[in-house]
């Protein structure tokens, strides 16, 4: 890849055809990634030791002096520009972690990243995840607030973890879903497609779970409650799809509010016995699900935008 584009990927100047064509270069083999990665890094060594002249402007990547902003591209159902934070950790041993990338998802987005050990990861709508540009020698620890789908890559000897608030999620190799938003403290689930996964609480390690295939784990009164899968559509939200089986109106403006990140307020007590079953793609904003539902429950709604409310009425 030339390094001339890169470099101007990097400074948030590409367009969104030229963003693709490097995602598509750096998903396409191991080898290409771990390029962009170093190529990532000599530039972030750049920005650190930058010194600009008296009287110019601020370069948007040296605005902060503990971490850097840049663009990134995410190519899902469409290509979505993010603000991805990063910072370089000391190093003190070649056994450790080289430093950590945190990847904030902006409301109404999501995003796909391919980690170091080949592990592919969705993260859905408000979501943040952090991970180290390599993995250590004895585990693999990533941080998640919010919603995210991973393919792990196996490996026996370094196990795959997944730090939640409240849980961690342990793992070889396997597919599965991981809920669990901070901005929904009573709200946790781990859903698991294929494989193991072991969950425990991180305050008490008696209280965990292991999972097998189709199996999925909630938090009932604090504690860890298994259960079978039902639908697999529920998972669609990696593809852009929000998919809705019965579920009660009020929970959905929950997941409304979280996901493009609004405060709803029902001020229509009648529609608090409408349940939903239906798919929406979720690019398509708020308001289009919110006619969508009207043709099947009368119901008016305003948006303040002074607010950041949308009001059912």
């Amino acid at each position: 890849m030339n390094k001339e584009l890169l470099h101007t990927y990097f400074r948030g100047e590409t367009t969104p055809d030229e963003e693709k064509q490097i995602m598509d270069w750096a998903e396409a083999s191991p080898d290409n990634y771990r390029e962009y990665l170093n190529e990532r890094k000599v530039w972030n060594a750049l920005l650190v030791n930058y010194s600009r002249p008296v009287g110019t402007d601020v370069p948007t990547e040296v605005k902060s002096h503990t971490f850097n902003l840049w663009k990134i591209a995410s190519i899902a159902a469409s290509v979505a520009l993010l603000i991805t934070l990063t910072w370089t950790l000391s190093n003190t041993a070649s056994k450790e972690p080289e430093g950590m990338q945190a990847v904030l998802v902006p409301a109404g987005q999501r995003v796909q990243l391919v980690l170091e050990d080949g592990t592919k990861v969705w993260l859905n709508s408000n979501s943040s995840f952090t991970y180290p540009t390599s993995f250590g020698s004895k585990s693999r620890e990533v941080e998640l607030n919010g919603e995210g789908f991973f393919e792990v890559t196996k490996n026996t000897e370094k196990p795959f973890i997944v730090k939640t608030e409240k849980y961690d999620i342990k793992v070889l190799g396997t597919t599965f879903n991981v809920y669990a938003y901070s901005q929904e403290p009573n709200t946790f689930e781990t859903s698991l497609l294929c494989g193991s996964v072991d969950v425990s609480s991180r305050e008490n390690k008696e209280n965990h779970i292991i999972l097998k295939t189709k199996e999925k784990v909630s938090e009932v009164n604090d504690l860890l409650h298994k259960e079978a899968i039902g639908h697999l559509d529920r998972f669609r939200w990696k593809n852009g799809l929000i998919c809705l089986d019965d579920v009660p109106f009020e929970k959905l403006m929950e997941k409304f509010s979280l996901y493009y990140d609004i405060r709803i307020k029902i001020e229509n007590p009648k529609v608090l016995d409408y349940r939903c079953t239906g798919k929406f793609r979720q690019s398509d904003g708020i308001e289009y699900a919110l006619k969508v539902i009207q043709k099947d429950l009368k119901f008016n709604f305003t948006r303040d935008d002074e607010t950041n409310t949308i009001t059912i009425k």
